[in-house]
């Protein structure tokens, strides 16, 4: 059982998670000390293993699916002896309808599962894919058929039922979080059981790669669910924050302090080594000029959410910030962001219509343009500009020459793409153009690599 516990160790390593020798250890010995007893196995791994919540999903995810194939597994003893569930939806005339007859209409699978027990979910998971066939474990076959069988159940009817009910006033805010929640939940059941389904089929040599979709670190901004943006927004105001908090450091000369080795040599080659003077430096806070120009049209709609967020913890952090927000015209939002948050400004319609009132797609082009005439005069050998955007210029000319221009007088200017690497140099995506202007371009389009951009240029 140590071998097992060990070889689920490793596998969490390998889905993301920081596991130290010593957290390794702990876990280890807290086990033997319940006599590996299955019943309360996953409580003690989750308790010496799991340190934060995005955490907590690759954590179930991978012991759901590594012990359910070691033999004599804990979920075989967890439910052992567990009664014979009978399904019946919670109508309100207490008719309700049985798992088979589900996906008939909407408003049977309302019915269905209306004021279940997660208990009853996993059993309605189970049975509505017992009939789905998969070709691969991959994660994107996983991601396929749950779809398929939401189709099926009429799953996307049901759900804008309920958005429509909320927006008429049918139903409360408190009953309508509650549906959102039971949708969640049962979507990440249905992946949950086909996961099982295809380790089962296609072996354990999968489950690496099936647990990695759970780390919501690794998952592409474009793939997250509505419930799982709330986590992920979680963590990069934690990363914010941290940001904000972290003074920009560099060195000056000072009477005390750190010695200065190649100012104390060169005094003591000036004056031939007599007396010798020693010559110190200290630290101080950085002055660095940061501007940020940030595309926030629909094809980054994700991206440029998360962007704001940094935007606005960069404010916290340099007194010398200028931000600007573009779809096909630049709009400064400098003094915005010293008052307001990220969803209010996402909620100002009249701010949208500023930058998005030329051709509504957008425009480097003519960013770029606006900024080399009327801002061009402002940049400065100090400044560093932090361009947030894919790049895609619906198939119009660049305008690679006024950016040189920019980057001509800037420091330096990063740039952060959230499409993937090998698409830079396709359709209409520019970045072969742009690039050669930048110090540095950073494929960033998860948590995990924002986390590391933003830890370097900020």
């Amino acid at each position: 059982m140590k071998q097992v516990i060990v070889d689920f160790v490793r596998l969490l390593r390998e889905a993301g998670l920081t596991v130290t020798t010593m957290e390794a250890s702990d876990a280890l010995k807290s086990a033997e000390l319940t006599g590996f007893n299955p019943a309360l196995l996953r409580g003690v791994l989750e308790a010496t293993l799991v340190k934060s919540t995005w955490e907590q999903p690759i954590f179930t995810t991978l012991f759901d699916l590594y012990f359910d194939l070691v033999s004599e597994t804990p979920t075989k003893y967890i439910h052992a002896g567990a009664q014979t569930l009978t399904i019946k939806g919670a109508t309100a005339d207490g008719g309700g309808r049985s798992a088979s007859g589900a996906g008939g209409d909407a408003d049977g699978l309302l019915d269905l599962i209306s004021n279940q027990p997660t208990a009853v979910l996993e059993e309605l998971a189970r049975q509505f894919i017992t009939d789905t066939n998969l070709d691969s474990a991959q994660p994107e076959e996983i991601s396929k058929k749950v779809r398929e069988v939401q189709v099926k159940l009429r799953w996307f009817e049901a759900v804008n039922k309920i958005d429509r009910q909320y927006g008429n006033r049918q139903i409360k805010e408190g009953i309508f979080q509650k549906w959102q929640k039971t949708f969640f939940q049962l979507e990440v059941l249905l992946r949950r059981e086909l996961e099982r389904k295809a380790v089962r089929q296609f072996g354990r040599q999968h489950i690496a790669k099936l647990v990695e979709y759970a780390n919501l670190r690794r998952r592409e901004f474009d793939c997250l669910a509505a419930a799982e943006l709330v986590t992920v927004e979680q963590e990069i105001a934690k990363l914010a924050k941290k940001l904000a908090e972290r003074p920009g450091i560099r060195m000056r000369r000072a009477k005390s302090g750190k010695v200065d080795i190649r100012r104390t040599f060169q005094e003591a080659v000036r004056t031939g080594g007599c007396p010798l003077s020693l010559k110190y430096r200290d630290k101080i806070k950085s002055k660095i000029d940061l501007w940020l120009l940030c595309d926030v049209s629909n094809s980054v709609e994700r991206f440029s959410r998360f962007m704001l967020q940094l935007v606005q913890a960069a404010h916290r952090r340099y007194a010398n910030i200028r931000s600007f927000v573009f779809v096909d015209e630049a709009v400064e939002v400098t003094e915005w962001f010293k008052t307001q948050d990220v969803n209010a400004f996402l909620q100002a319609r009249h701010l949208r219509d500023r930058f998005n009132r030329r051709v509504g797609l957008s425009r480097y082009d003519l960013v770029f343009e606006q900024m080399a005439r009327y801002e061009l005069s402002a940049i400065g050998g100090h400044t560093k500009l932090i361009i947030l955007g894919d790049g895609r210029n619906n198939w119009h000319p660049g305008g690679a020459d006024e950016l040189a221009k920019i980057a001509e007088r800037a420091q330096a200017i990063y740039w952060l793409n959230p499409l993937p690497e090998s698409n830079w140099l396709e359709g209409d995506c520019l970045m072969r153009e742009y690039q050669g202007y930048c110090r540095q371009v950073f494929e960033c389009r998860n948590l995990e690599q924002l986390t590391e951009v933003a830890n370097r240029i900020l």
